[in-house]
């Protein structure tokens, strides 16, 4: 009883300081807050944005072939020099002899209003709905790019935090040999040890403090990435939480663990556009019909003052009903017919295809997290284990019961297990991440 209450002391001491530090420190961002700052403020993300408006924008542009299409035109002619024609002589009491003459005035002004309303376009209407389809693509687009990002910046903090929770067991490794260092020195002095012990010892904390600088190297790297992923500004210092956060295992590994995939998503969206498509090139055999109405005024004099009070204005309109009847166009229709039907036959294919895909990697993540589980578990008992025997050796290392030699290999044996057990706890979290990604329920984590 009285070794596993050294223990847990022991332990207490180590975790502690780290407790204490990660506490009050500014720009803290959990796994959640770095998730969500990098989905807000991601460039990528702005981006699609833009790219969902402009297919907003453009089923707006189709909206407009149905609606009314008005114009007006203006005109002032100066005609420098009037057209001659040359007229049979007979019309002018003049027979067998061609005259030439010049009709028209020098000055001319119109003003037309042209108003047309497309009343029959079967083509239009479907374009309407390919521009709708369109813009459904774009939002699937963009809710896979966040996907995407949201895995990106968990793997990275992930990453991260595993660089940091191994500077810090370097750190205590490092507090452990200090403490024994000083220890030395006395037993060395009295006598009691060898001053080839004391050697060992500060040799010990010479490989301790190179593996503590690259770690250092390392987190800071990772930190940079993690930064980098979130769209953070680099030059500034952020702190990440210390505690690994795992997911629920157990609703992970059920049978009936919701599956969505935004790639099959994308596939059936693309697949109904060319429903679509195919829909509307069908239709373009379809007769138009439109109607057109017009409305102008003309004058026409030899005073170039057109806008005088007494100029006469001659009023003209039409009304129109326009049908237009498409009859041959060299097999055109007919051959992007075929390409639309054999692209559909395709998509066919495609959906079919990712659907294997998806149920193959959903089934093979979860052996892999079960595993990796599994592994977490032996590798923690391990690590427990070792530092159990550590606590011993220390304390029978204190009475001249075990040799420096069984307590460095105790720390030894530790050092390892601290290792074994942070790859063990990134395989994990890597296997759930993955796991959320191919099953479509990545945005969990903002929850």
């Amino acid at each position: 009883m009285k070794l596993r209450i050294i223990s847990y002391t022991l332990l207490l001491f180590f975790l502690v300081p780290f407790a204490s530090k990660a506490q009050g420190t500014e720009n803290y961002f959990s796994l959640k807050d770095a998730v969500r700052y990098g989905v807000e403020h991601h460039l990528i993300i702005q981006k699609s944005d833009y790219e969902l408006e402009i297919y907003n924008q453009k089923f707006r542009e189709e909206l407009s072939g149905y609606l009314p299409q008005i114009k007006a035109d203006a005109a002032y002619t100066n005609n420098l020099k009037l057209i001659t024609q040359i007229i049979p002589g007979e019309f002018i009491g003049q027979p067998g002899q061609d005259q030439s003459i010049q009709f028209g005035t020098k000055y001319n002004a119109s003003a037309i209003i042209d108003v047309t309303q497309t009343l029959v376009d079967f083509e239009k209407i479907t374009g309407q709905k390919i521009a709708r389809q369109n813009s459904r693509i774009s939002l699937l687009n963009k809710q896979k790019t966040i996907e995407q990002i949201i895995y990106d910046i968990a793997t990275a903090y992930n990453i991260s935090q595993i660089a940091l929770l191994q500077q810090n067991d370097i750190s205590q490794n490092i507090l452990k040999i200090d403490t024994l260092i000083t220890s030395m020195e006395s037993r060395v002095q009295n006598g009691f040890s060898k001053p080839v012990d004391l050697k060992r010892l500060q040799l010990e904390r010479t490989n301790l403090q190179t593996r503590l600088q690259n770690a250092k190297m390392e987190h800071e790297q990772s930190m940079t990435l993690l930064k980098y992923t979130m769209a953070y500004p680099l030059e500034e210092t952020i702190h990440i939480d210390t505690r690994s956060e795992l997911t629920n295992f157990g609703i992970l590994l059920q049978e009936d663990l919701a599956v969505k995939s935004l790639d099959l998503e994308l596939l059936a969206a693309q697949d109904e556009l060319t429903v679509l498509s195919l829909k509307q090139m069908k239709q373009s055999y379809l007769p138009k019909l439109s109607f057109n109405f017009r409305y102008g005024t003309l004058a026409q004099q030899n005073n170039p003052n057109i806008f005088r009070t007494n100029t006469n204005w001659y009023p003209n309109s039409l009304a129109s009903l326009n049908l237009s009847i498409p009859i041959f166009d060299g097999s055109y229709k007919a051959s992007r017919v075929k390409q639309l039907q054999l692209e559909q036959h395709q998509n066919s294919l495609d959906i079919k295809m990712q659907q294997n895909e998806l149920d193959k990697n959903v089934k093979n993540v979860k052996v892999k997290l079960s595993i990796s589980h599994s592994n977490l578990f032996t590798t923690k008992e391990s690590m427990a284990l070792a530092e159990e025997v550590y606590a011993i050796t220390y304390l029978q290392f204190q009475s001249g019961y075990a040799s420096l030699k069984d307590l460095l290999d105790a720390n030894t044996e530790v050092k390892e297990m601290q290792t074994a057990y942070l790859r063990s706890v990134l395989e994990v979290q890597s296997a759930e991440l993955e796991l959320l990604k191919v099953s479509g329920n990545i945005e969990t984590i903002l929850k």
